[in-house]
């Protein structure tokens, strides 16, 4: 009896070098082309797994950086044409001729025929797996590029890198020096910069202050009302007794448009930047708290993200009404204002917005009183979305929802958390979503007092005792510091 040696399908050993390179090769017998193969990308897989095992947090910041995430692109095309040549080397090699022992074939089809035939089968599978592969590559490629593209944008600062004039050192505004050793308490300033519809100046409608415990693993959010007055400046430069006089969300567009007085210590072309970090120390003032960085979200793009996703689910006591919102017409109301339906409703992007943005009119309760809306009850929805959102994000499809989503945070975010450490900031997120989550909003009458003459200018007067003792509450008398909160003295010091 004559033993035939064990025929190597082509088609096979090209699958088995899709699934790793070298594979297909070890199978059709030829070891040292496998190895040659195969251990150029055991060993990048197991350097990259130490790497990443003993780097430890740095390590994640590293993977998030501009040069990593290039050289990344680099390396998938360089991949990508290994395991094509693995592919190609054994599925389009000639099958072994058949020995005499061979029986012959019972098909009707012809020895010759029937070879032919299986021949192009073969080599229609390893061009598909080809195709497949240039696929998968390409995909990954442009995930990084978008990924890279979209840190670029969202770590840009908006303005942050302005650097000090030539003019004094010690103005109202130097850039702040802060590095954050990962283990401290972090606070972030969150504004919501909207300039949509008829608006002649930006406002900072959304004014929230996250503020995140690495190592007690809670989270607070304290919402600042957009009425609130009277908030507390660094310095008596430009008004003599140390406090804004108008509403807290006009002060980003008037620092804007008056660099020069606001922030002396700035080059001419930083006025973003100026009222970025106006408003950001204004708000820690009134807090008491050092406000480490901020971000800022462009409310039009908010919508976006939101639809990337696929809506959110948000919820209401009852039926919504603001005849005076302005936004754009929708299916569930008039074509001026907004109307929102009574109990939890999946929303779309605008209708999200206008969930987070609406204070006048009312919500009509199910036994049909109602109840009016505000700008308190509004900061409260508003941190309802975000969380939301958060939600919604850890549950993105990777494949269909990524990318869209990673171009609207890129044209929606920015701040002036260092790109160096994007790695820290993304491991902080699950927190703001954690069972440990305290959210304040500094409203009415328990921390504002109603305006003096409402019908003239509606500005909300801060009870600074009453704020400084929950402030004191949530983080600790130790933890308070600046003139406003931290002292009882009447104004900053001249």
């Amino acid at each position: 009896m004559i033993e035939r040696p064990r025929q190597r399908h082509p088609a096979v050993a090209a699958f088995l070098s899709f699934l790793f390179p070298g594979l297909g090769q070890a199978y059709a017998g030829d070891r040292r082309l496998a190895a040659l193969l195969a251990v150029p990308v055991l060993a990048l897989i197991v350097t990259a797994l130490v790497a990443f095992a003993l780097g430890g947090r740095q390590a994640v910041n590293s993977l998030l950086s501009a040069s990593f995430l290039t050289a990344l692109v680099a390396l998938d095309i360089a991949l990508m044409a290994w395991r094509m040549f693995a592919i190609a080397q054994v599925g389009f090699a000639q099958p072994a001729t058949p020995g005499p022992a061979v029986v012959a074939s019972a098909s009707p089809m012809g020895s010759n025929e029937l070879v032919s035939a299986r021949r192009w089968g073969t080599i229609l599978l390893v061009v598909v797996l080809l195709v497949t592969t240039i696929g998968m590559h390409a995909w990954a490629g442009l995930l990084v590029g978008q990924l890279n593209t979209t840190l670029g944008n969202v770590f840009s600062g908006g303005g942050h890198g302005a650097q000090p004039s030539s003019g004094p050192d010690d103005g109202p505004l130097n850039i702040p020096e802060y590095s954050w050793d990962g283990s401290d308490r972090i606070n972030f300033l969150l504004l919501g910069i909207d300039a949509g519809g008829s608006r002649t100046e930006e406002l900072t409608d959304t004014i929230l202050v996250v503020s995140i415990d690495p190592v007690g693993k809670t989270a607070v959010m304290v919402s600042v009302p957009r009425d609130t007055g009277f908030m507390p400046l660094p310095d008596r430069s430009v008004y003599p007794d140390g406090v804004y006089p108008r509403k807290i969300n006009a002060l980003y567009s008037d620092v804007r448009d008056d660099p020069g007085r606001w922030c002396p210590d700035l080059s001419a072309d930083a006025a973003e930047a100026c009222a970025l970090r106006t408003v950001q120390r204004t708000v820690g003032l009134y807090l008491g708290i050092s406000l480490q960085y901020y971000a800022t979200i462009d409310l039009e793009g908010f919508t976006h993200m939101i639809d990337v996703v696929g809506g959110l689910t948000l919820c209401l006591p009852g039926r919504l009404v603001d005849a005076t919102y302005n936004g754009p017409g929708d299916t569930w109301g008039p074509a001026r204002g907004v109307e929102l339906p009574q109990g939890c409703s999946q929303y779309d992007g605008q209708h999200a917005l206008a969930y987070a943005r609406a204070r006048k009119g009312y919500i009509e309760m199910p036994d049909g009183s109602r109840e009016q809306l505000d700008d308190f009850k509004r900061a409260d929805r508003q941190q309802k979305v975000l969380l939301e959102l958060r939600r919604e994000f850890a549950q993105l499809d990777i494949f269909f929802e990524l990318p869209d989503m990673l171009e609207a945070i890129g044209s929606t975010v920015a701040t002036d958390f260092p790109r160096a450490k994007a790695g820290d900031l993304a491991s902080l997120l699950p927190l703001i979503t954690g069972p440990d989550i305290e959210r304040v909003v500094l409203d009415l009458p328990t921390y504002v007092d109603p305006p003096l003459q409402p019908n003239v200018n509606y500005i909300l007067i801060p009870r600074r005792d009453d704020i400084r003792a929950e402030m004191r509450r949530l983080f600790g008398a130790d933890y308070l510091e600046g003139w406003y909160l931290a002292t009882r003295r009447a104004g900053p010091e001249s």
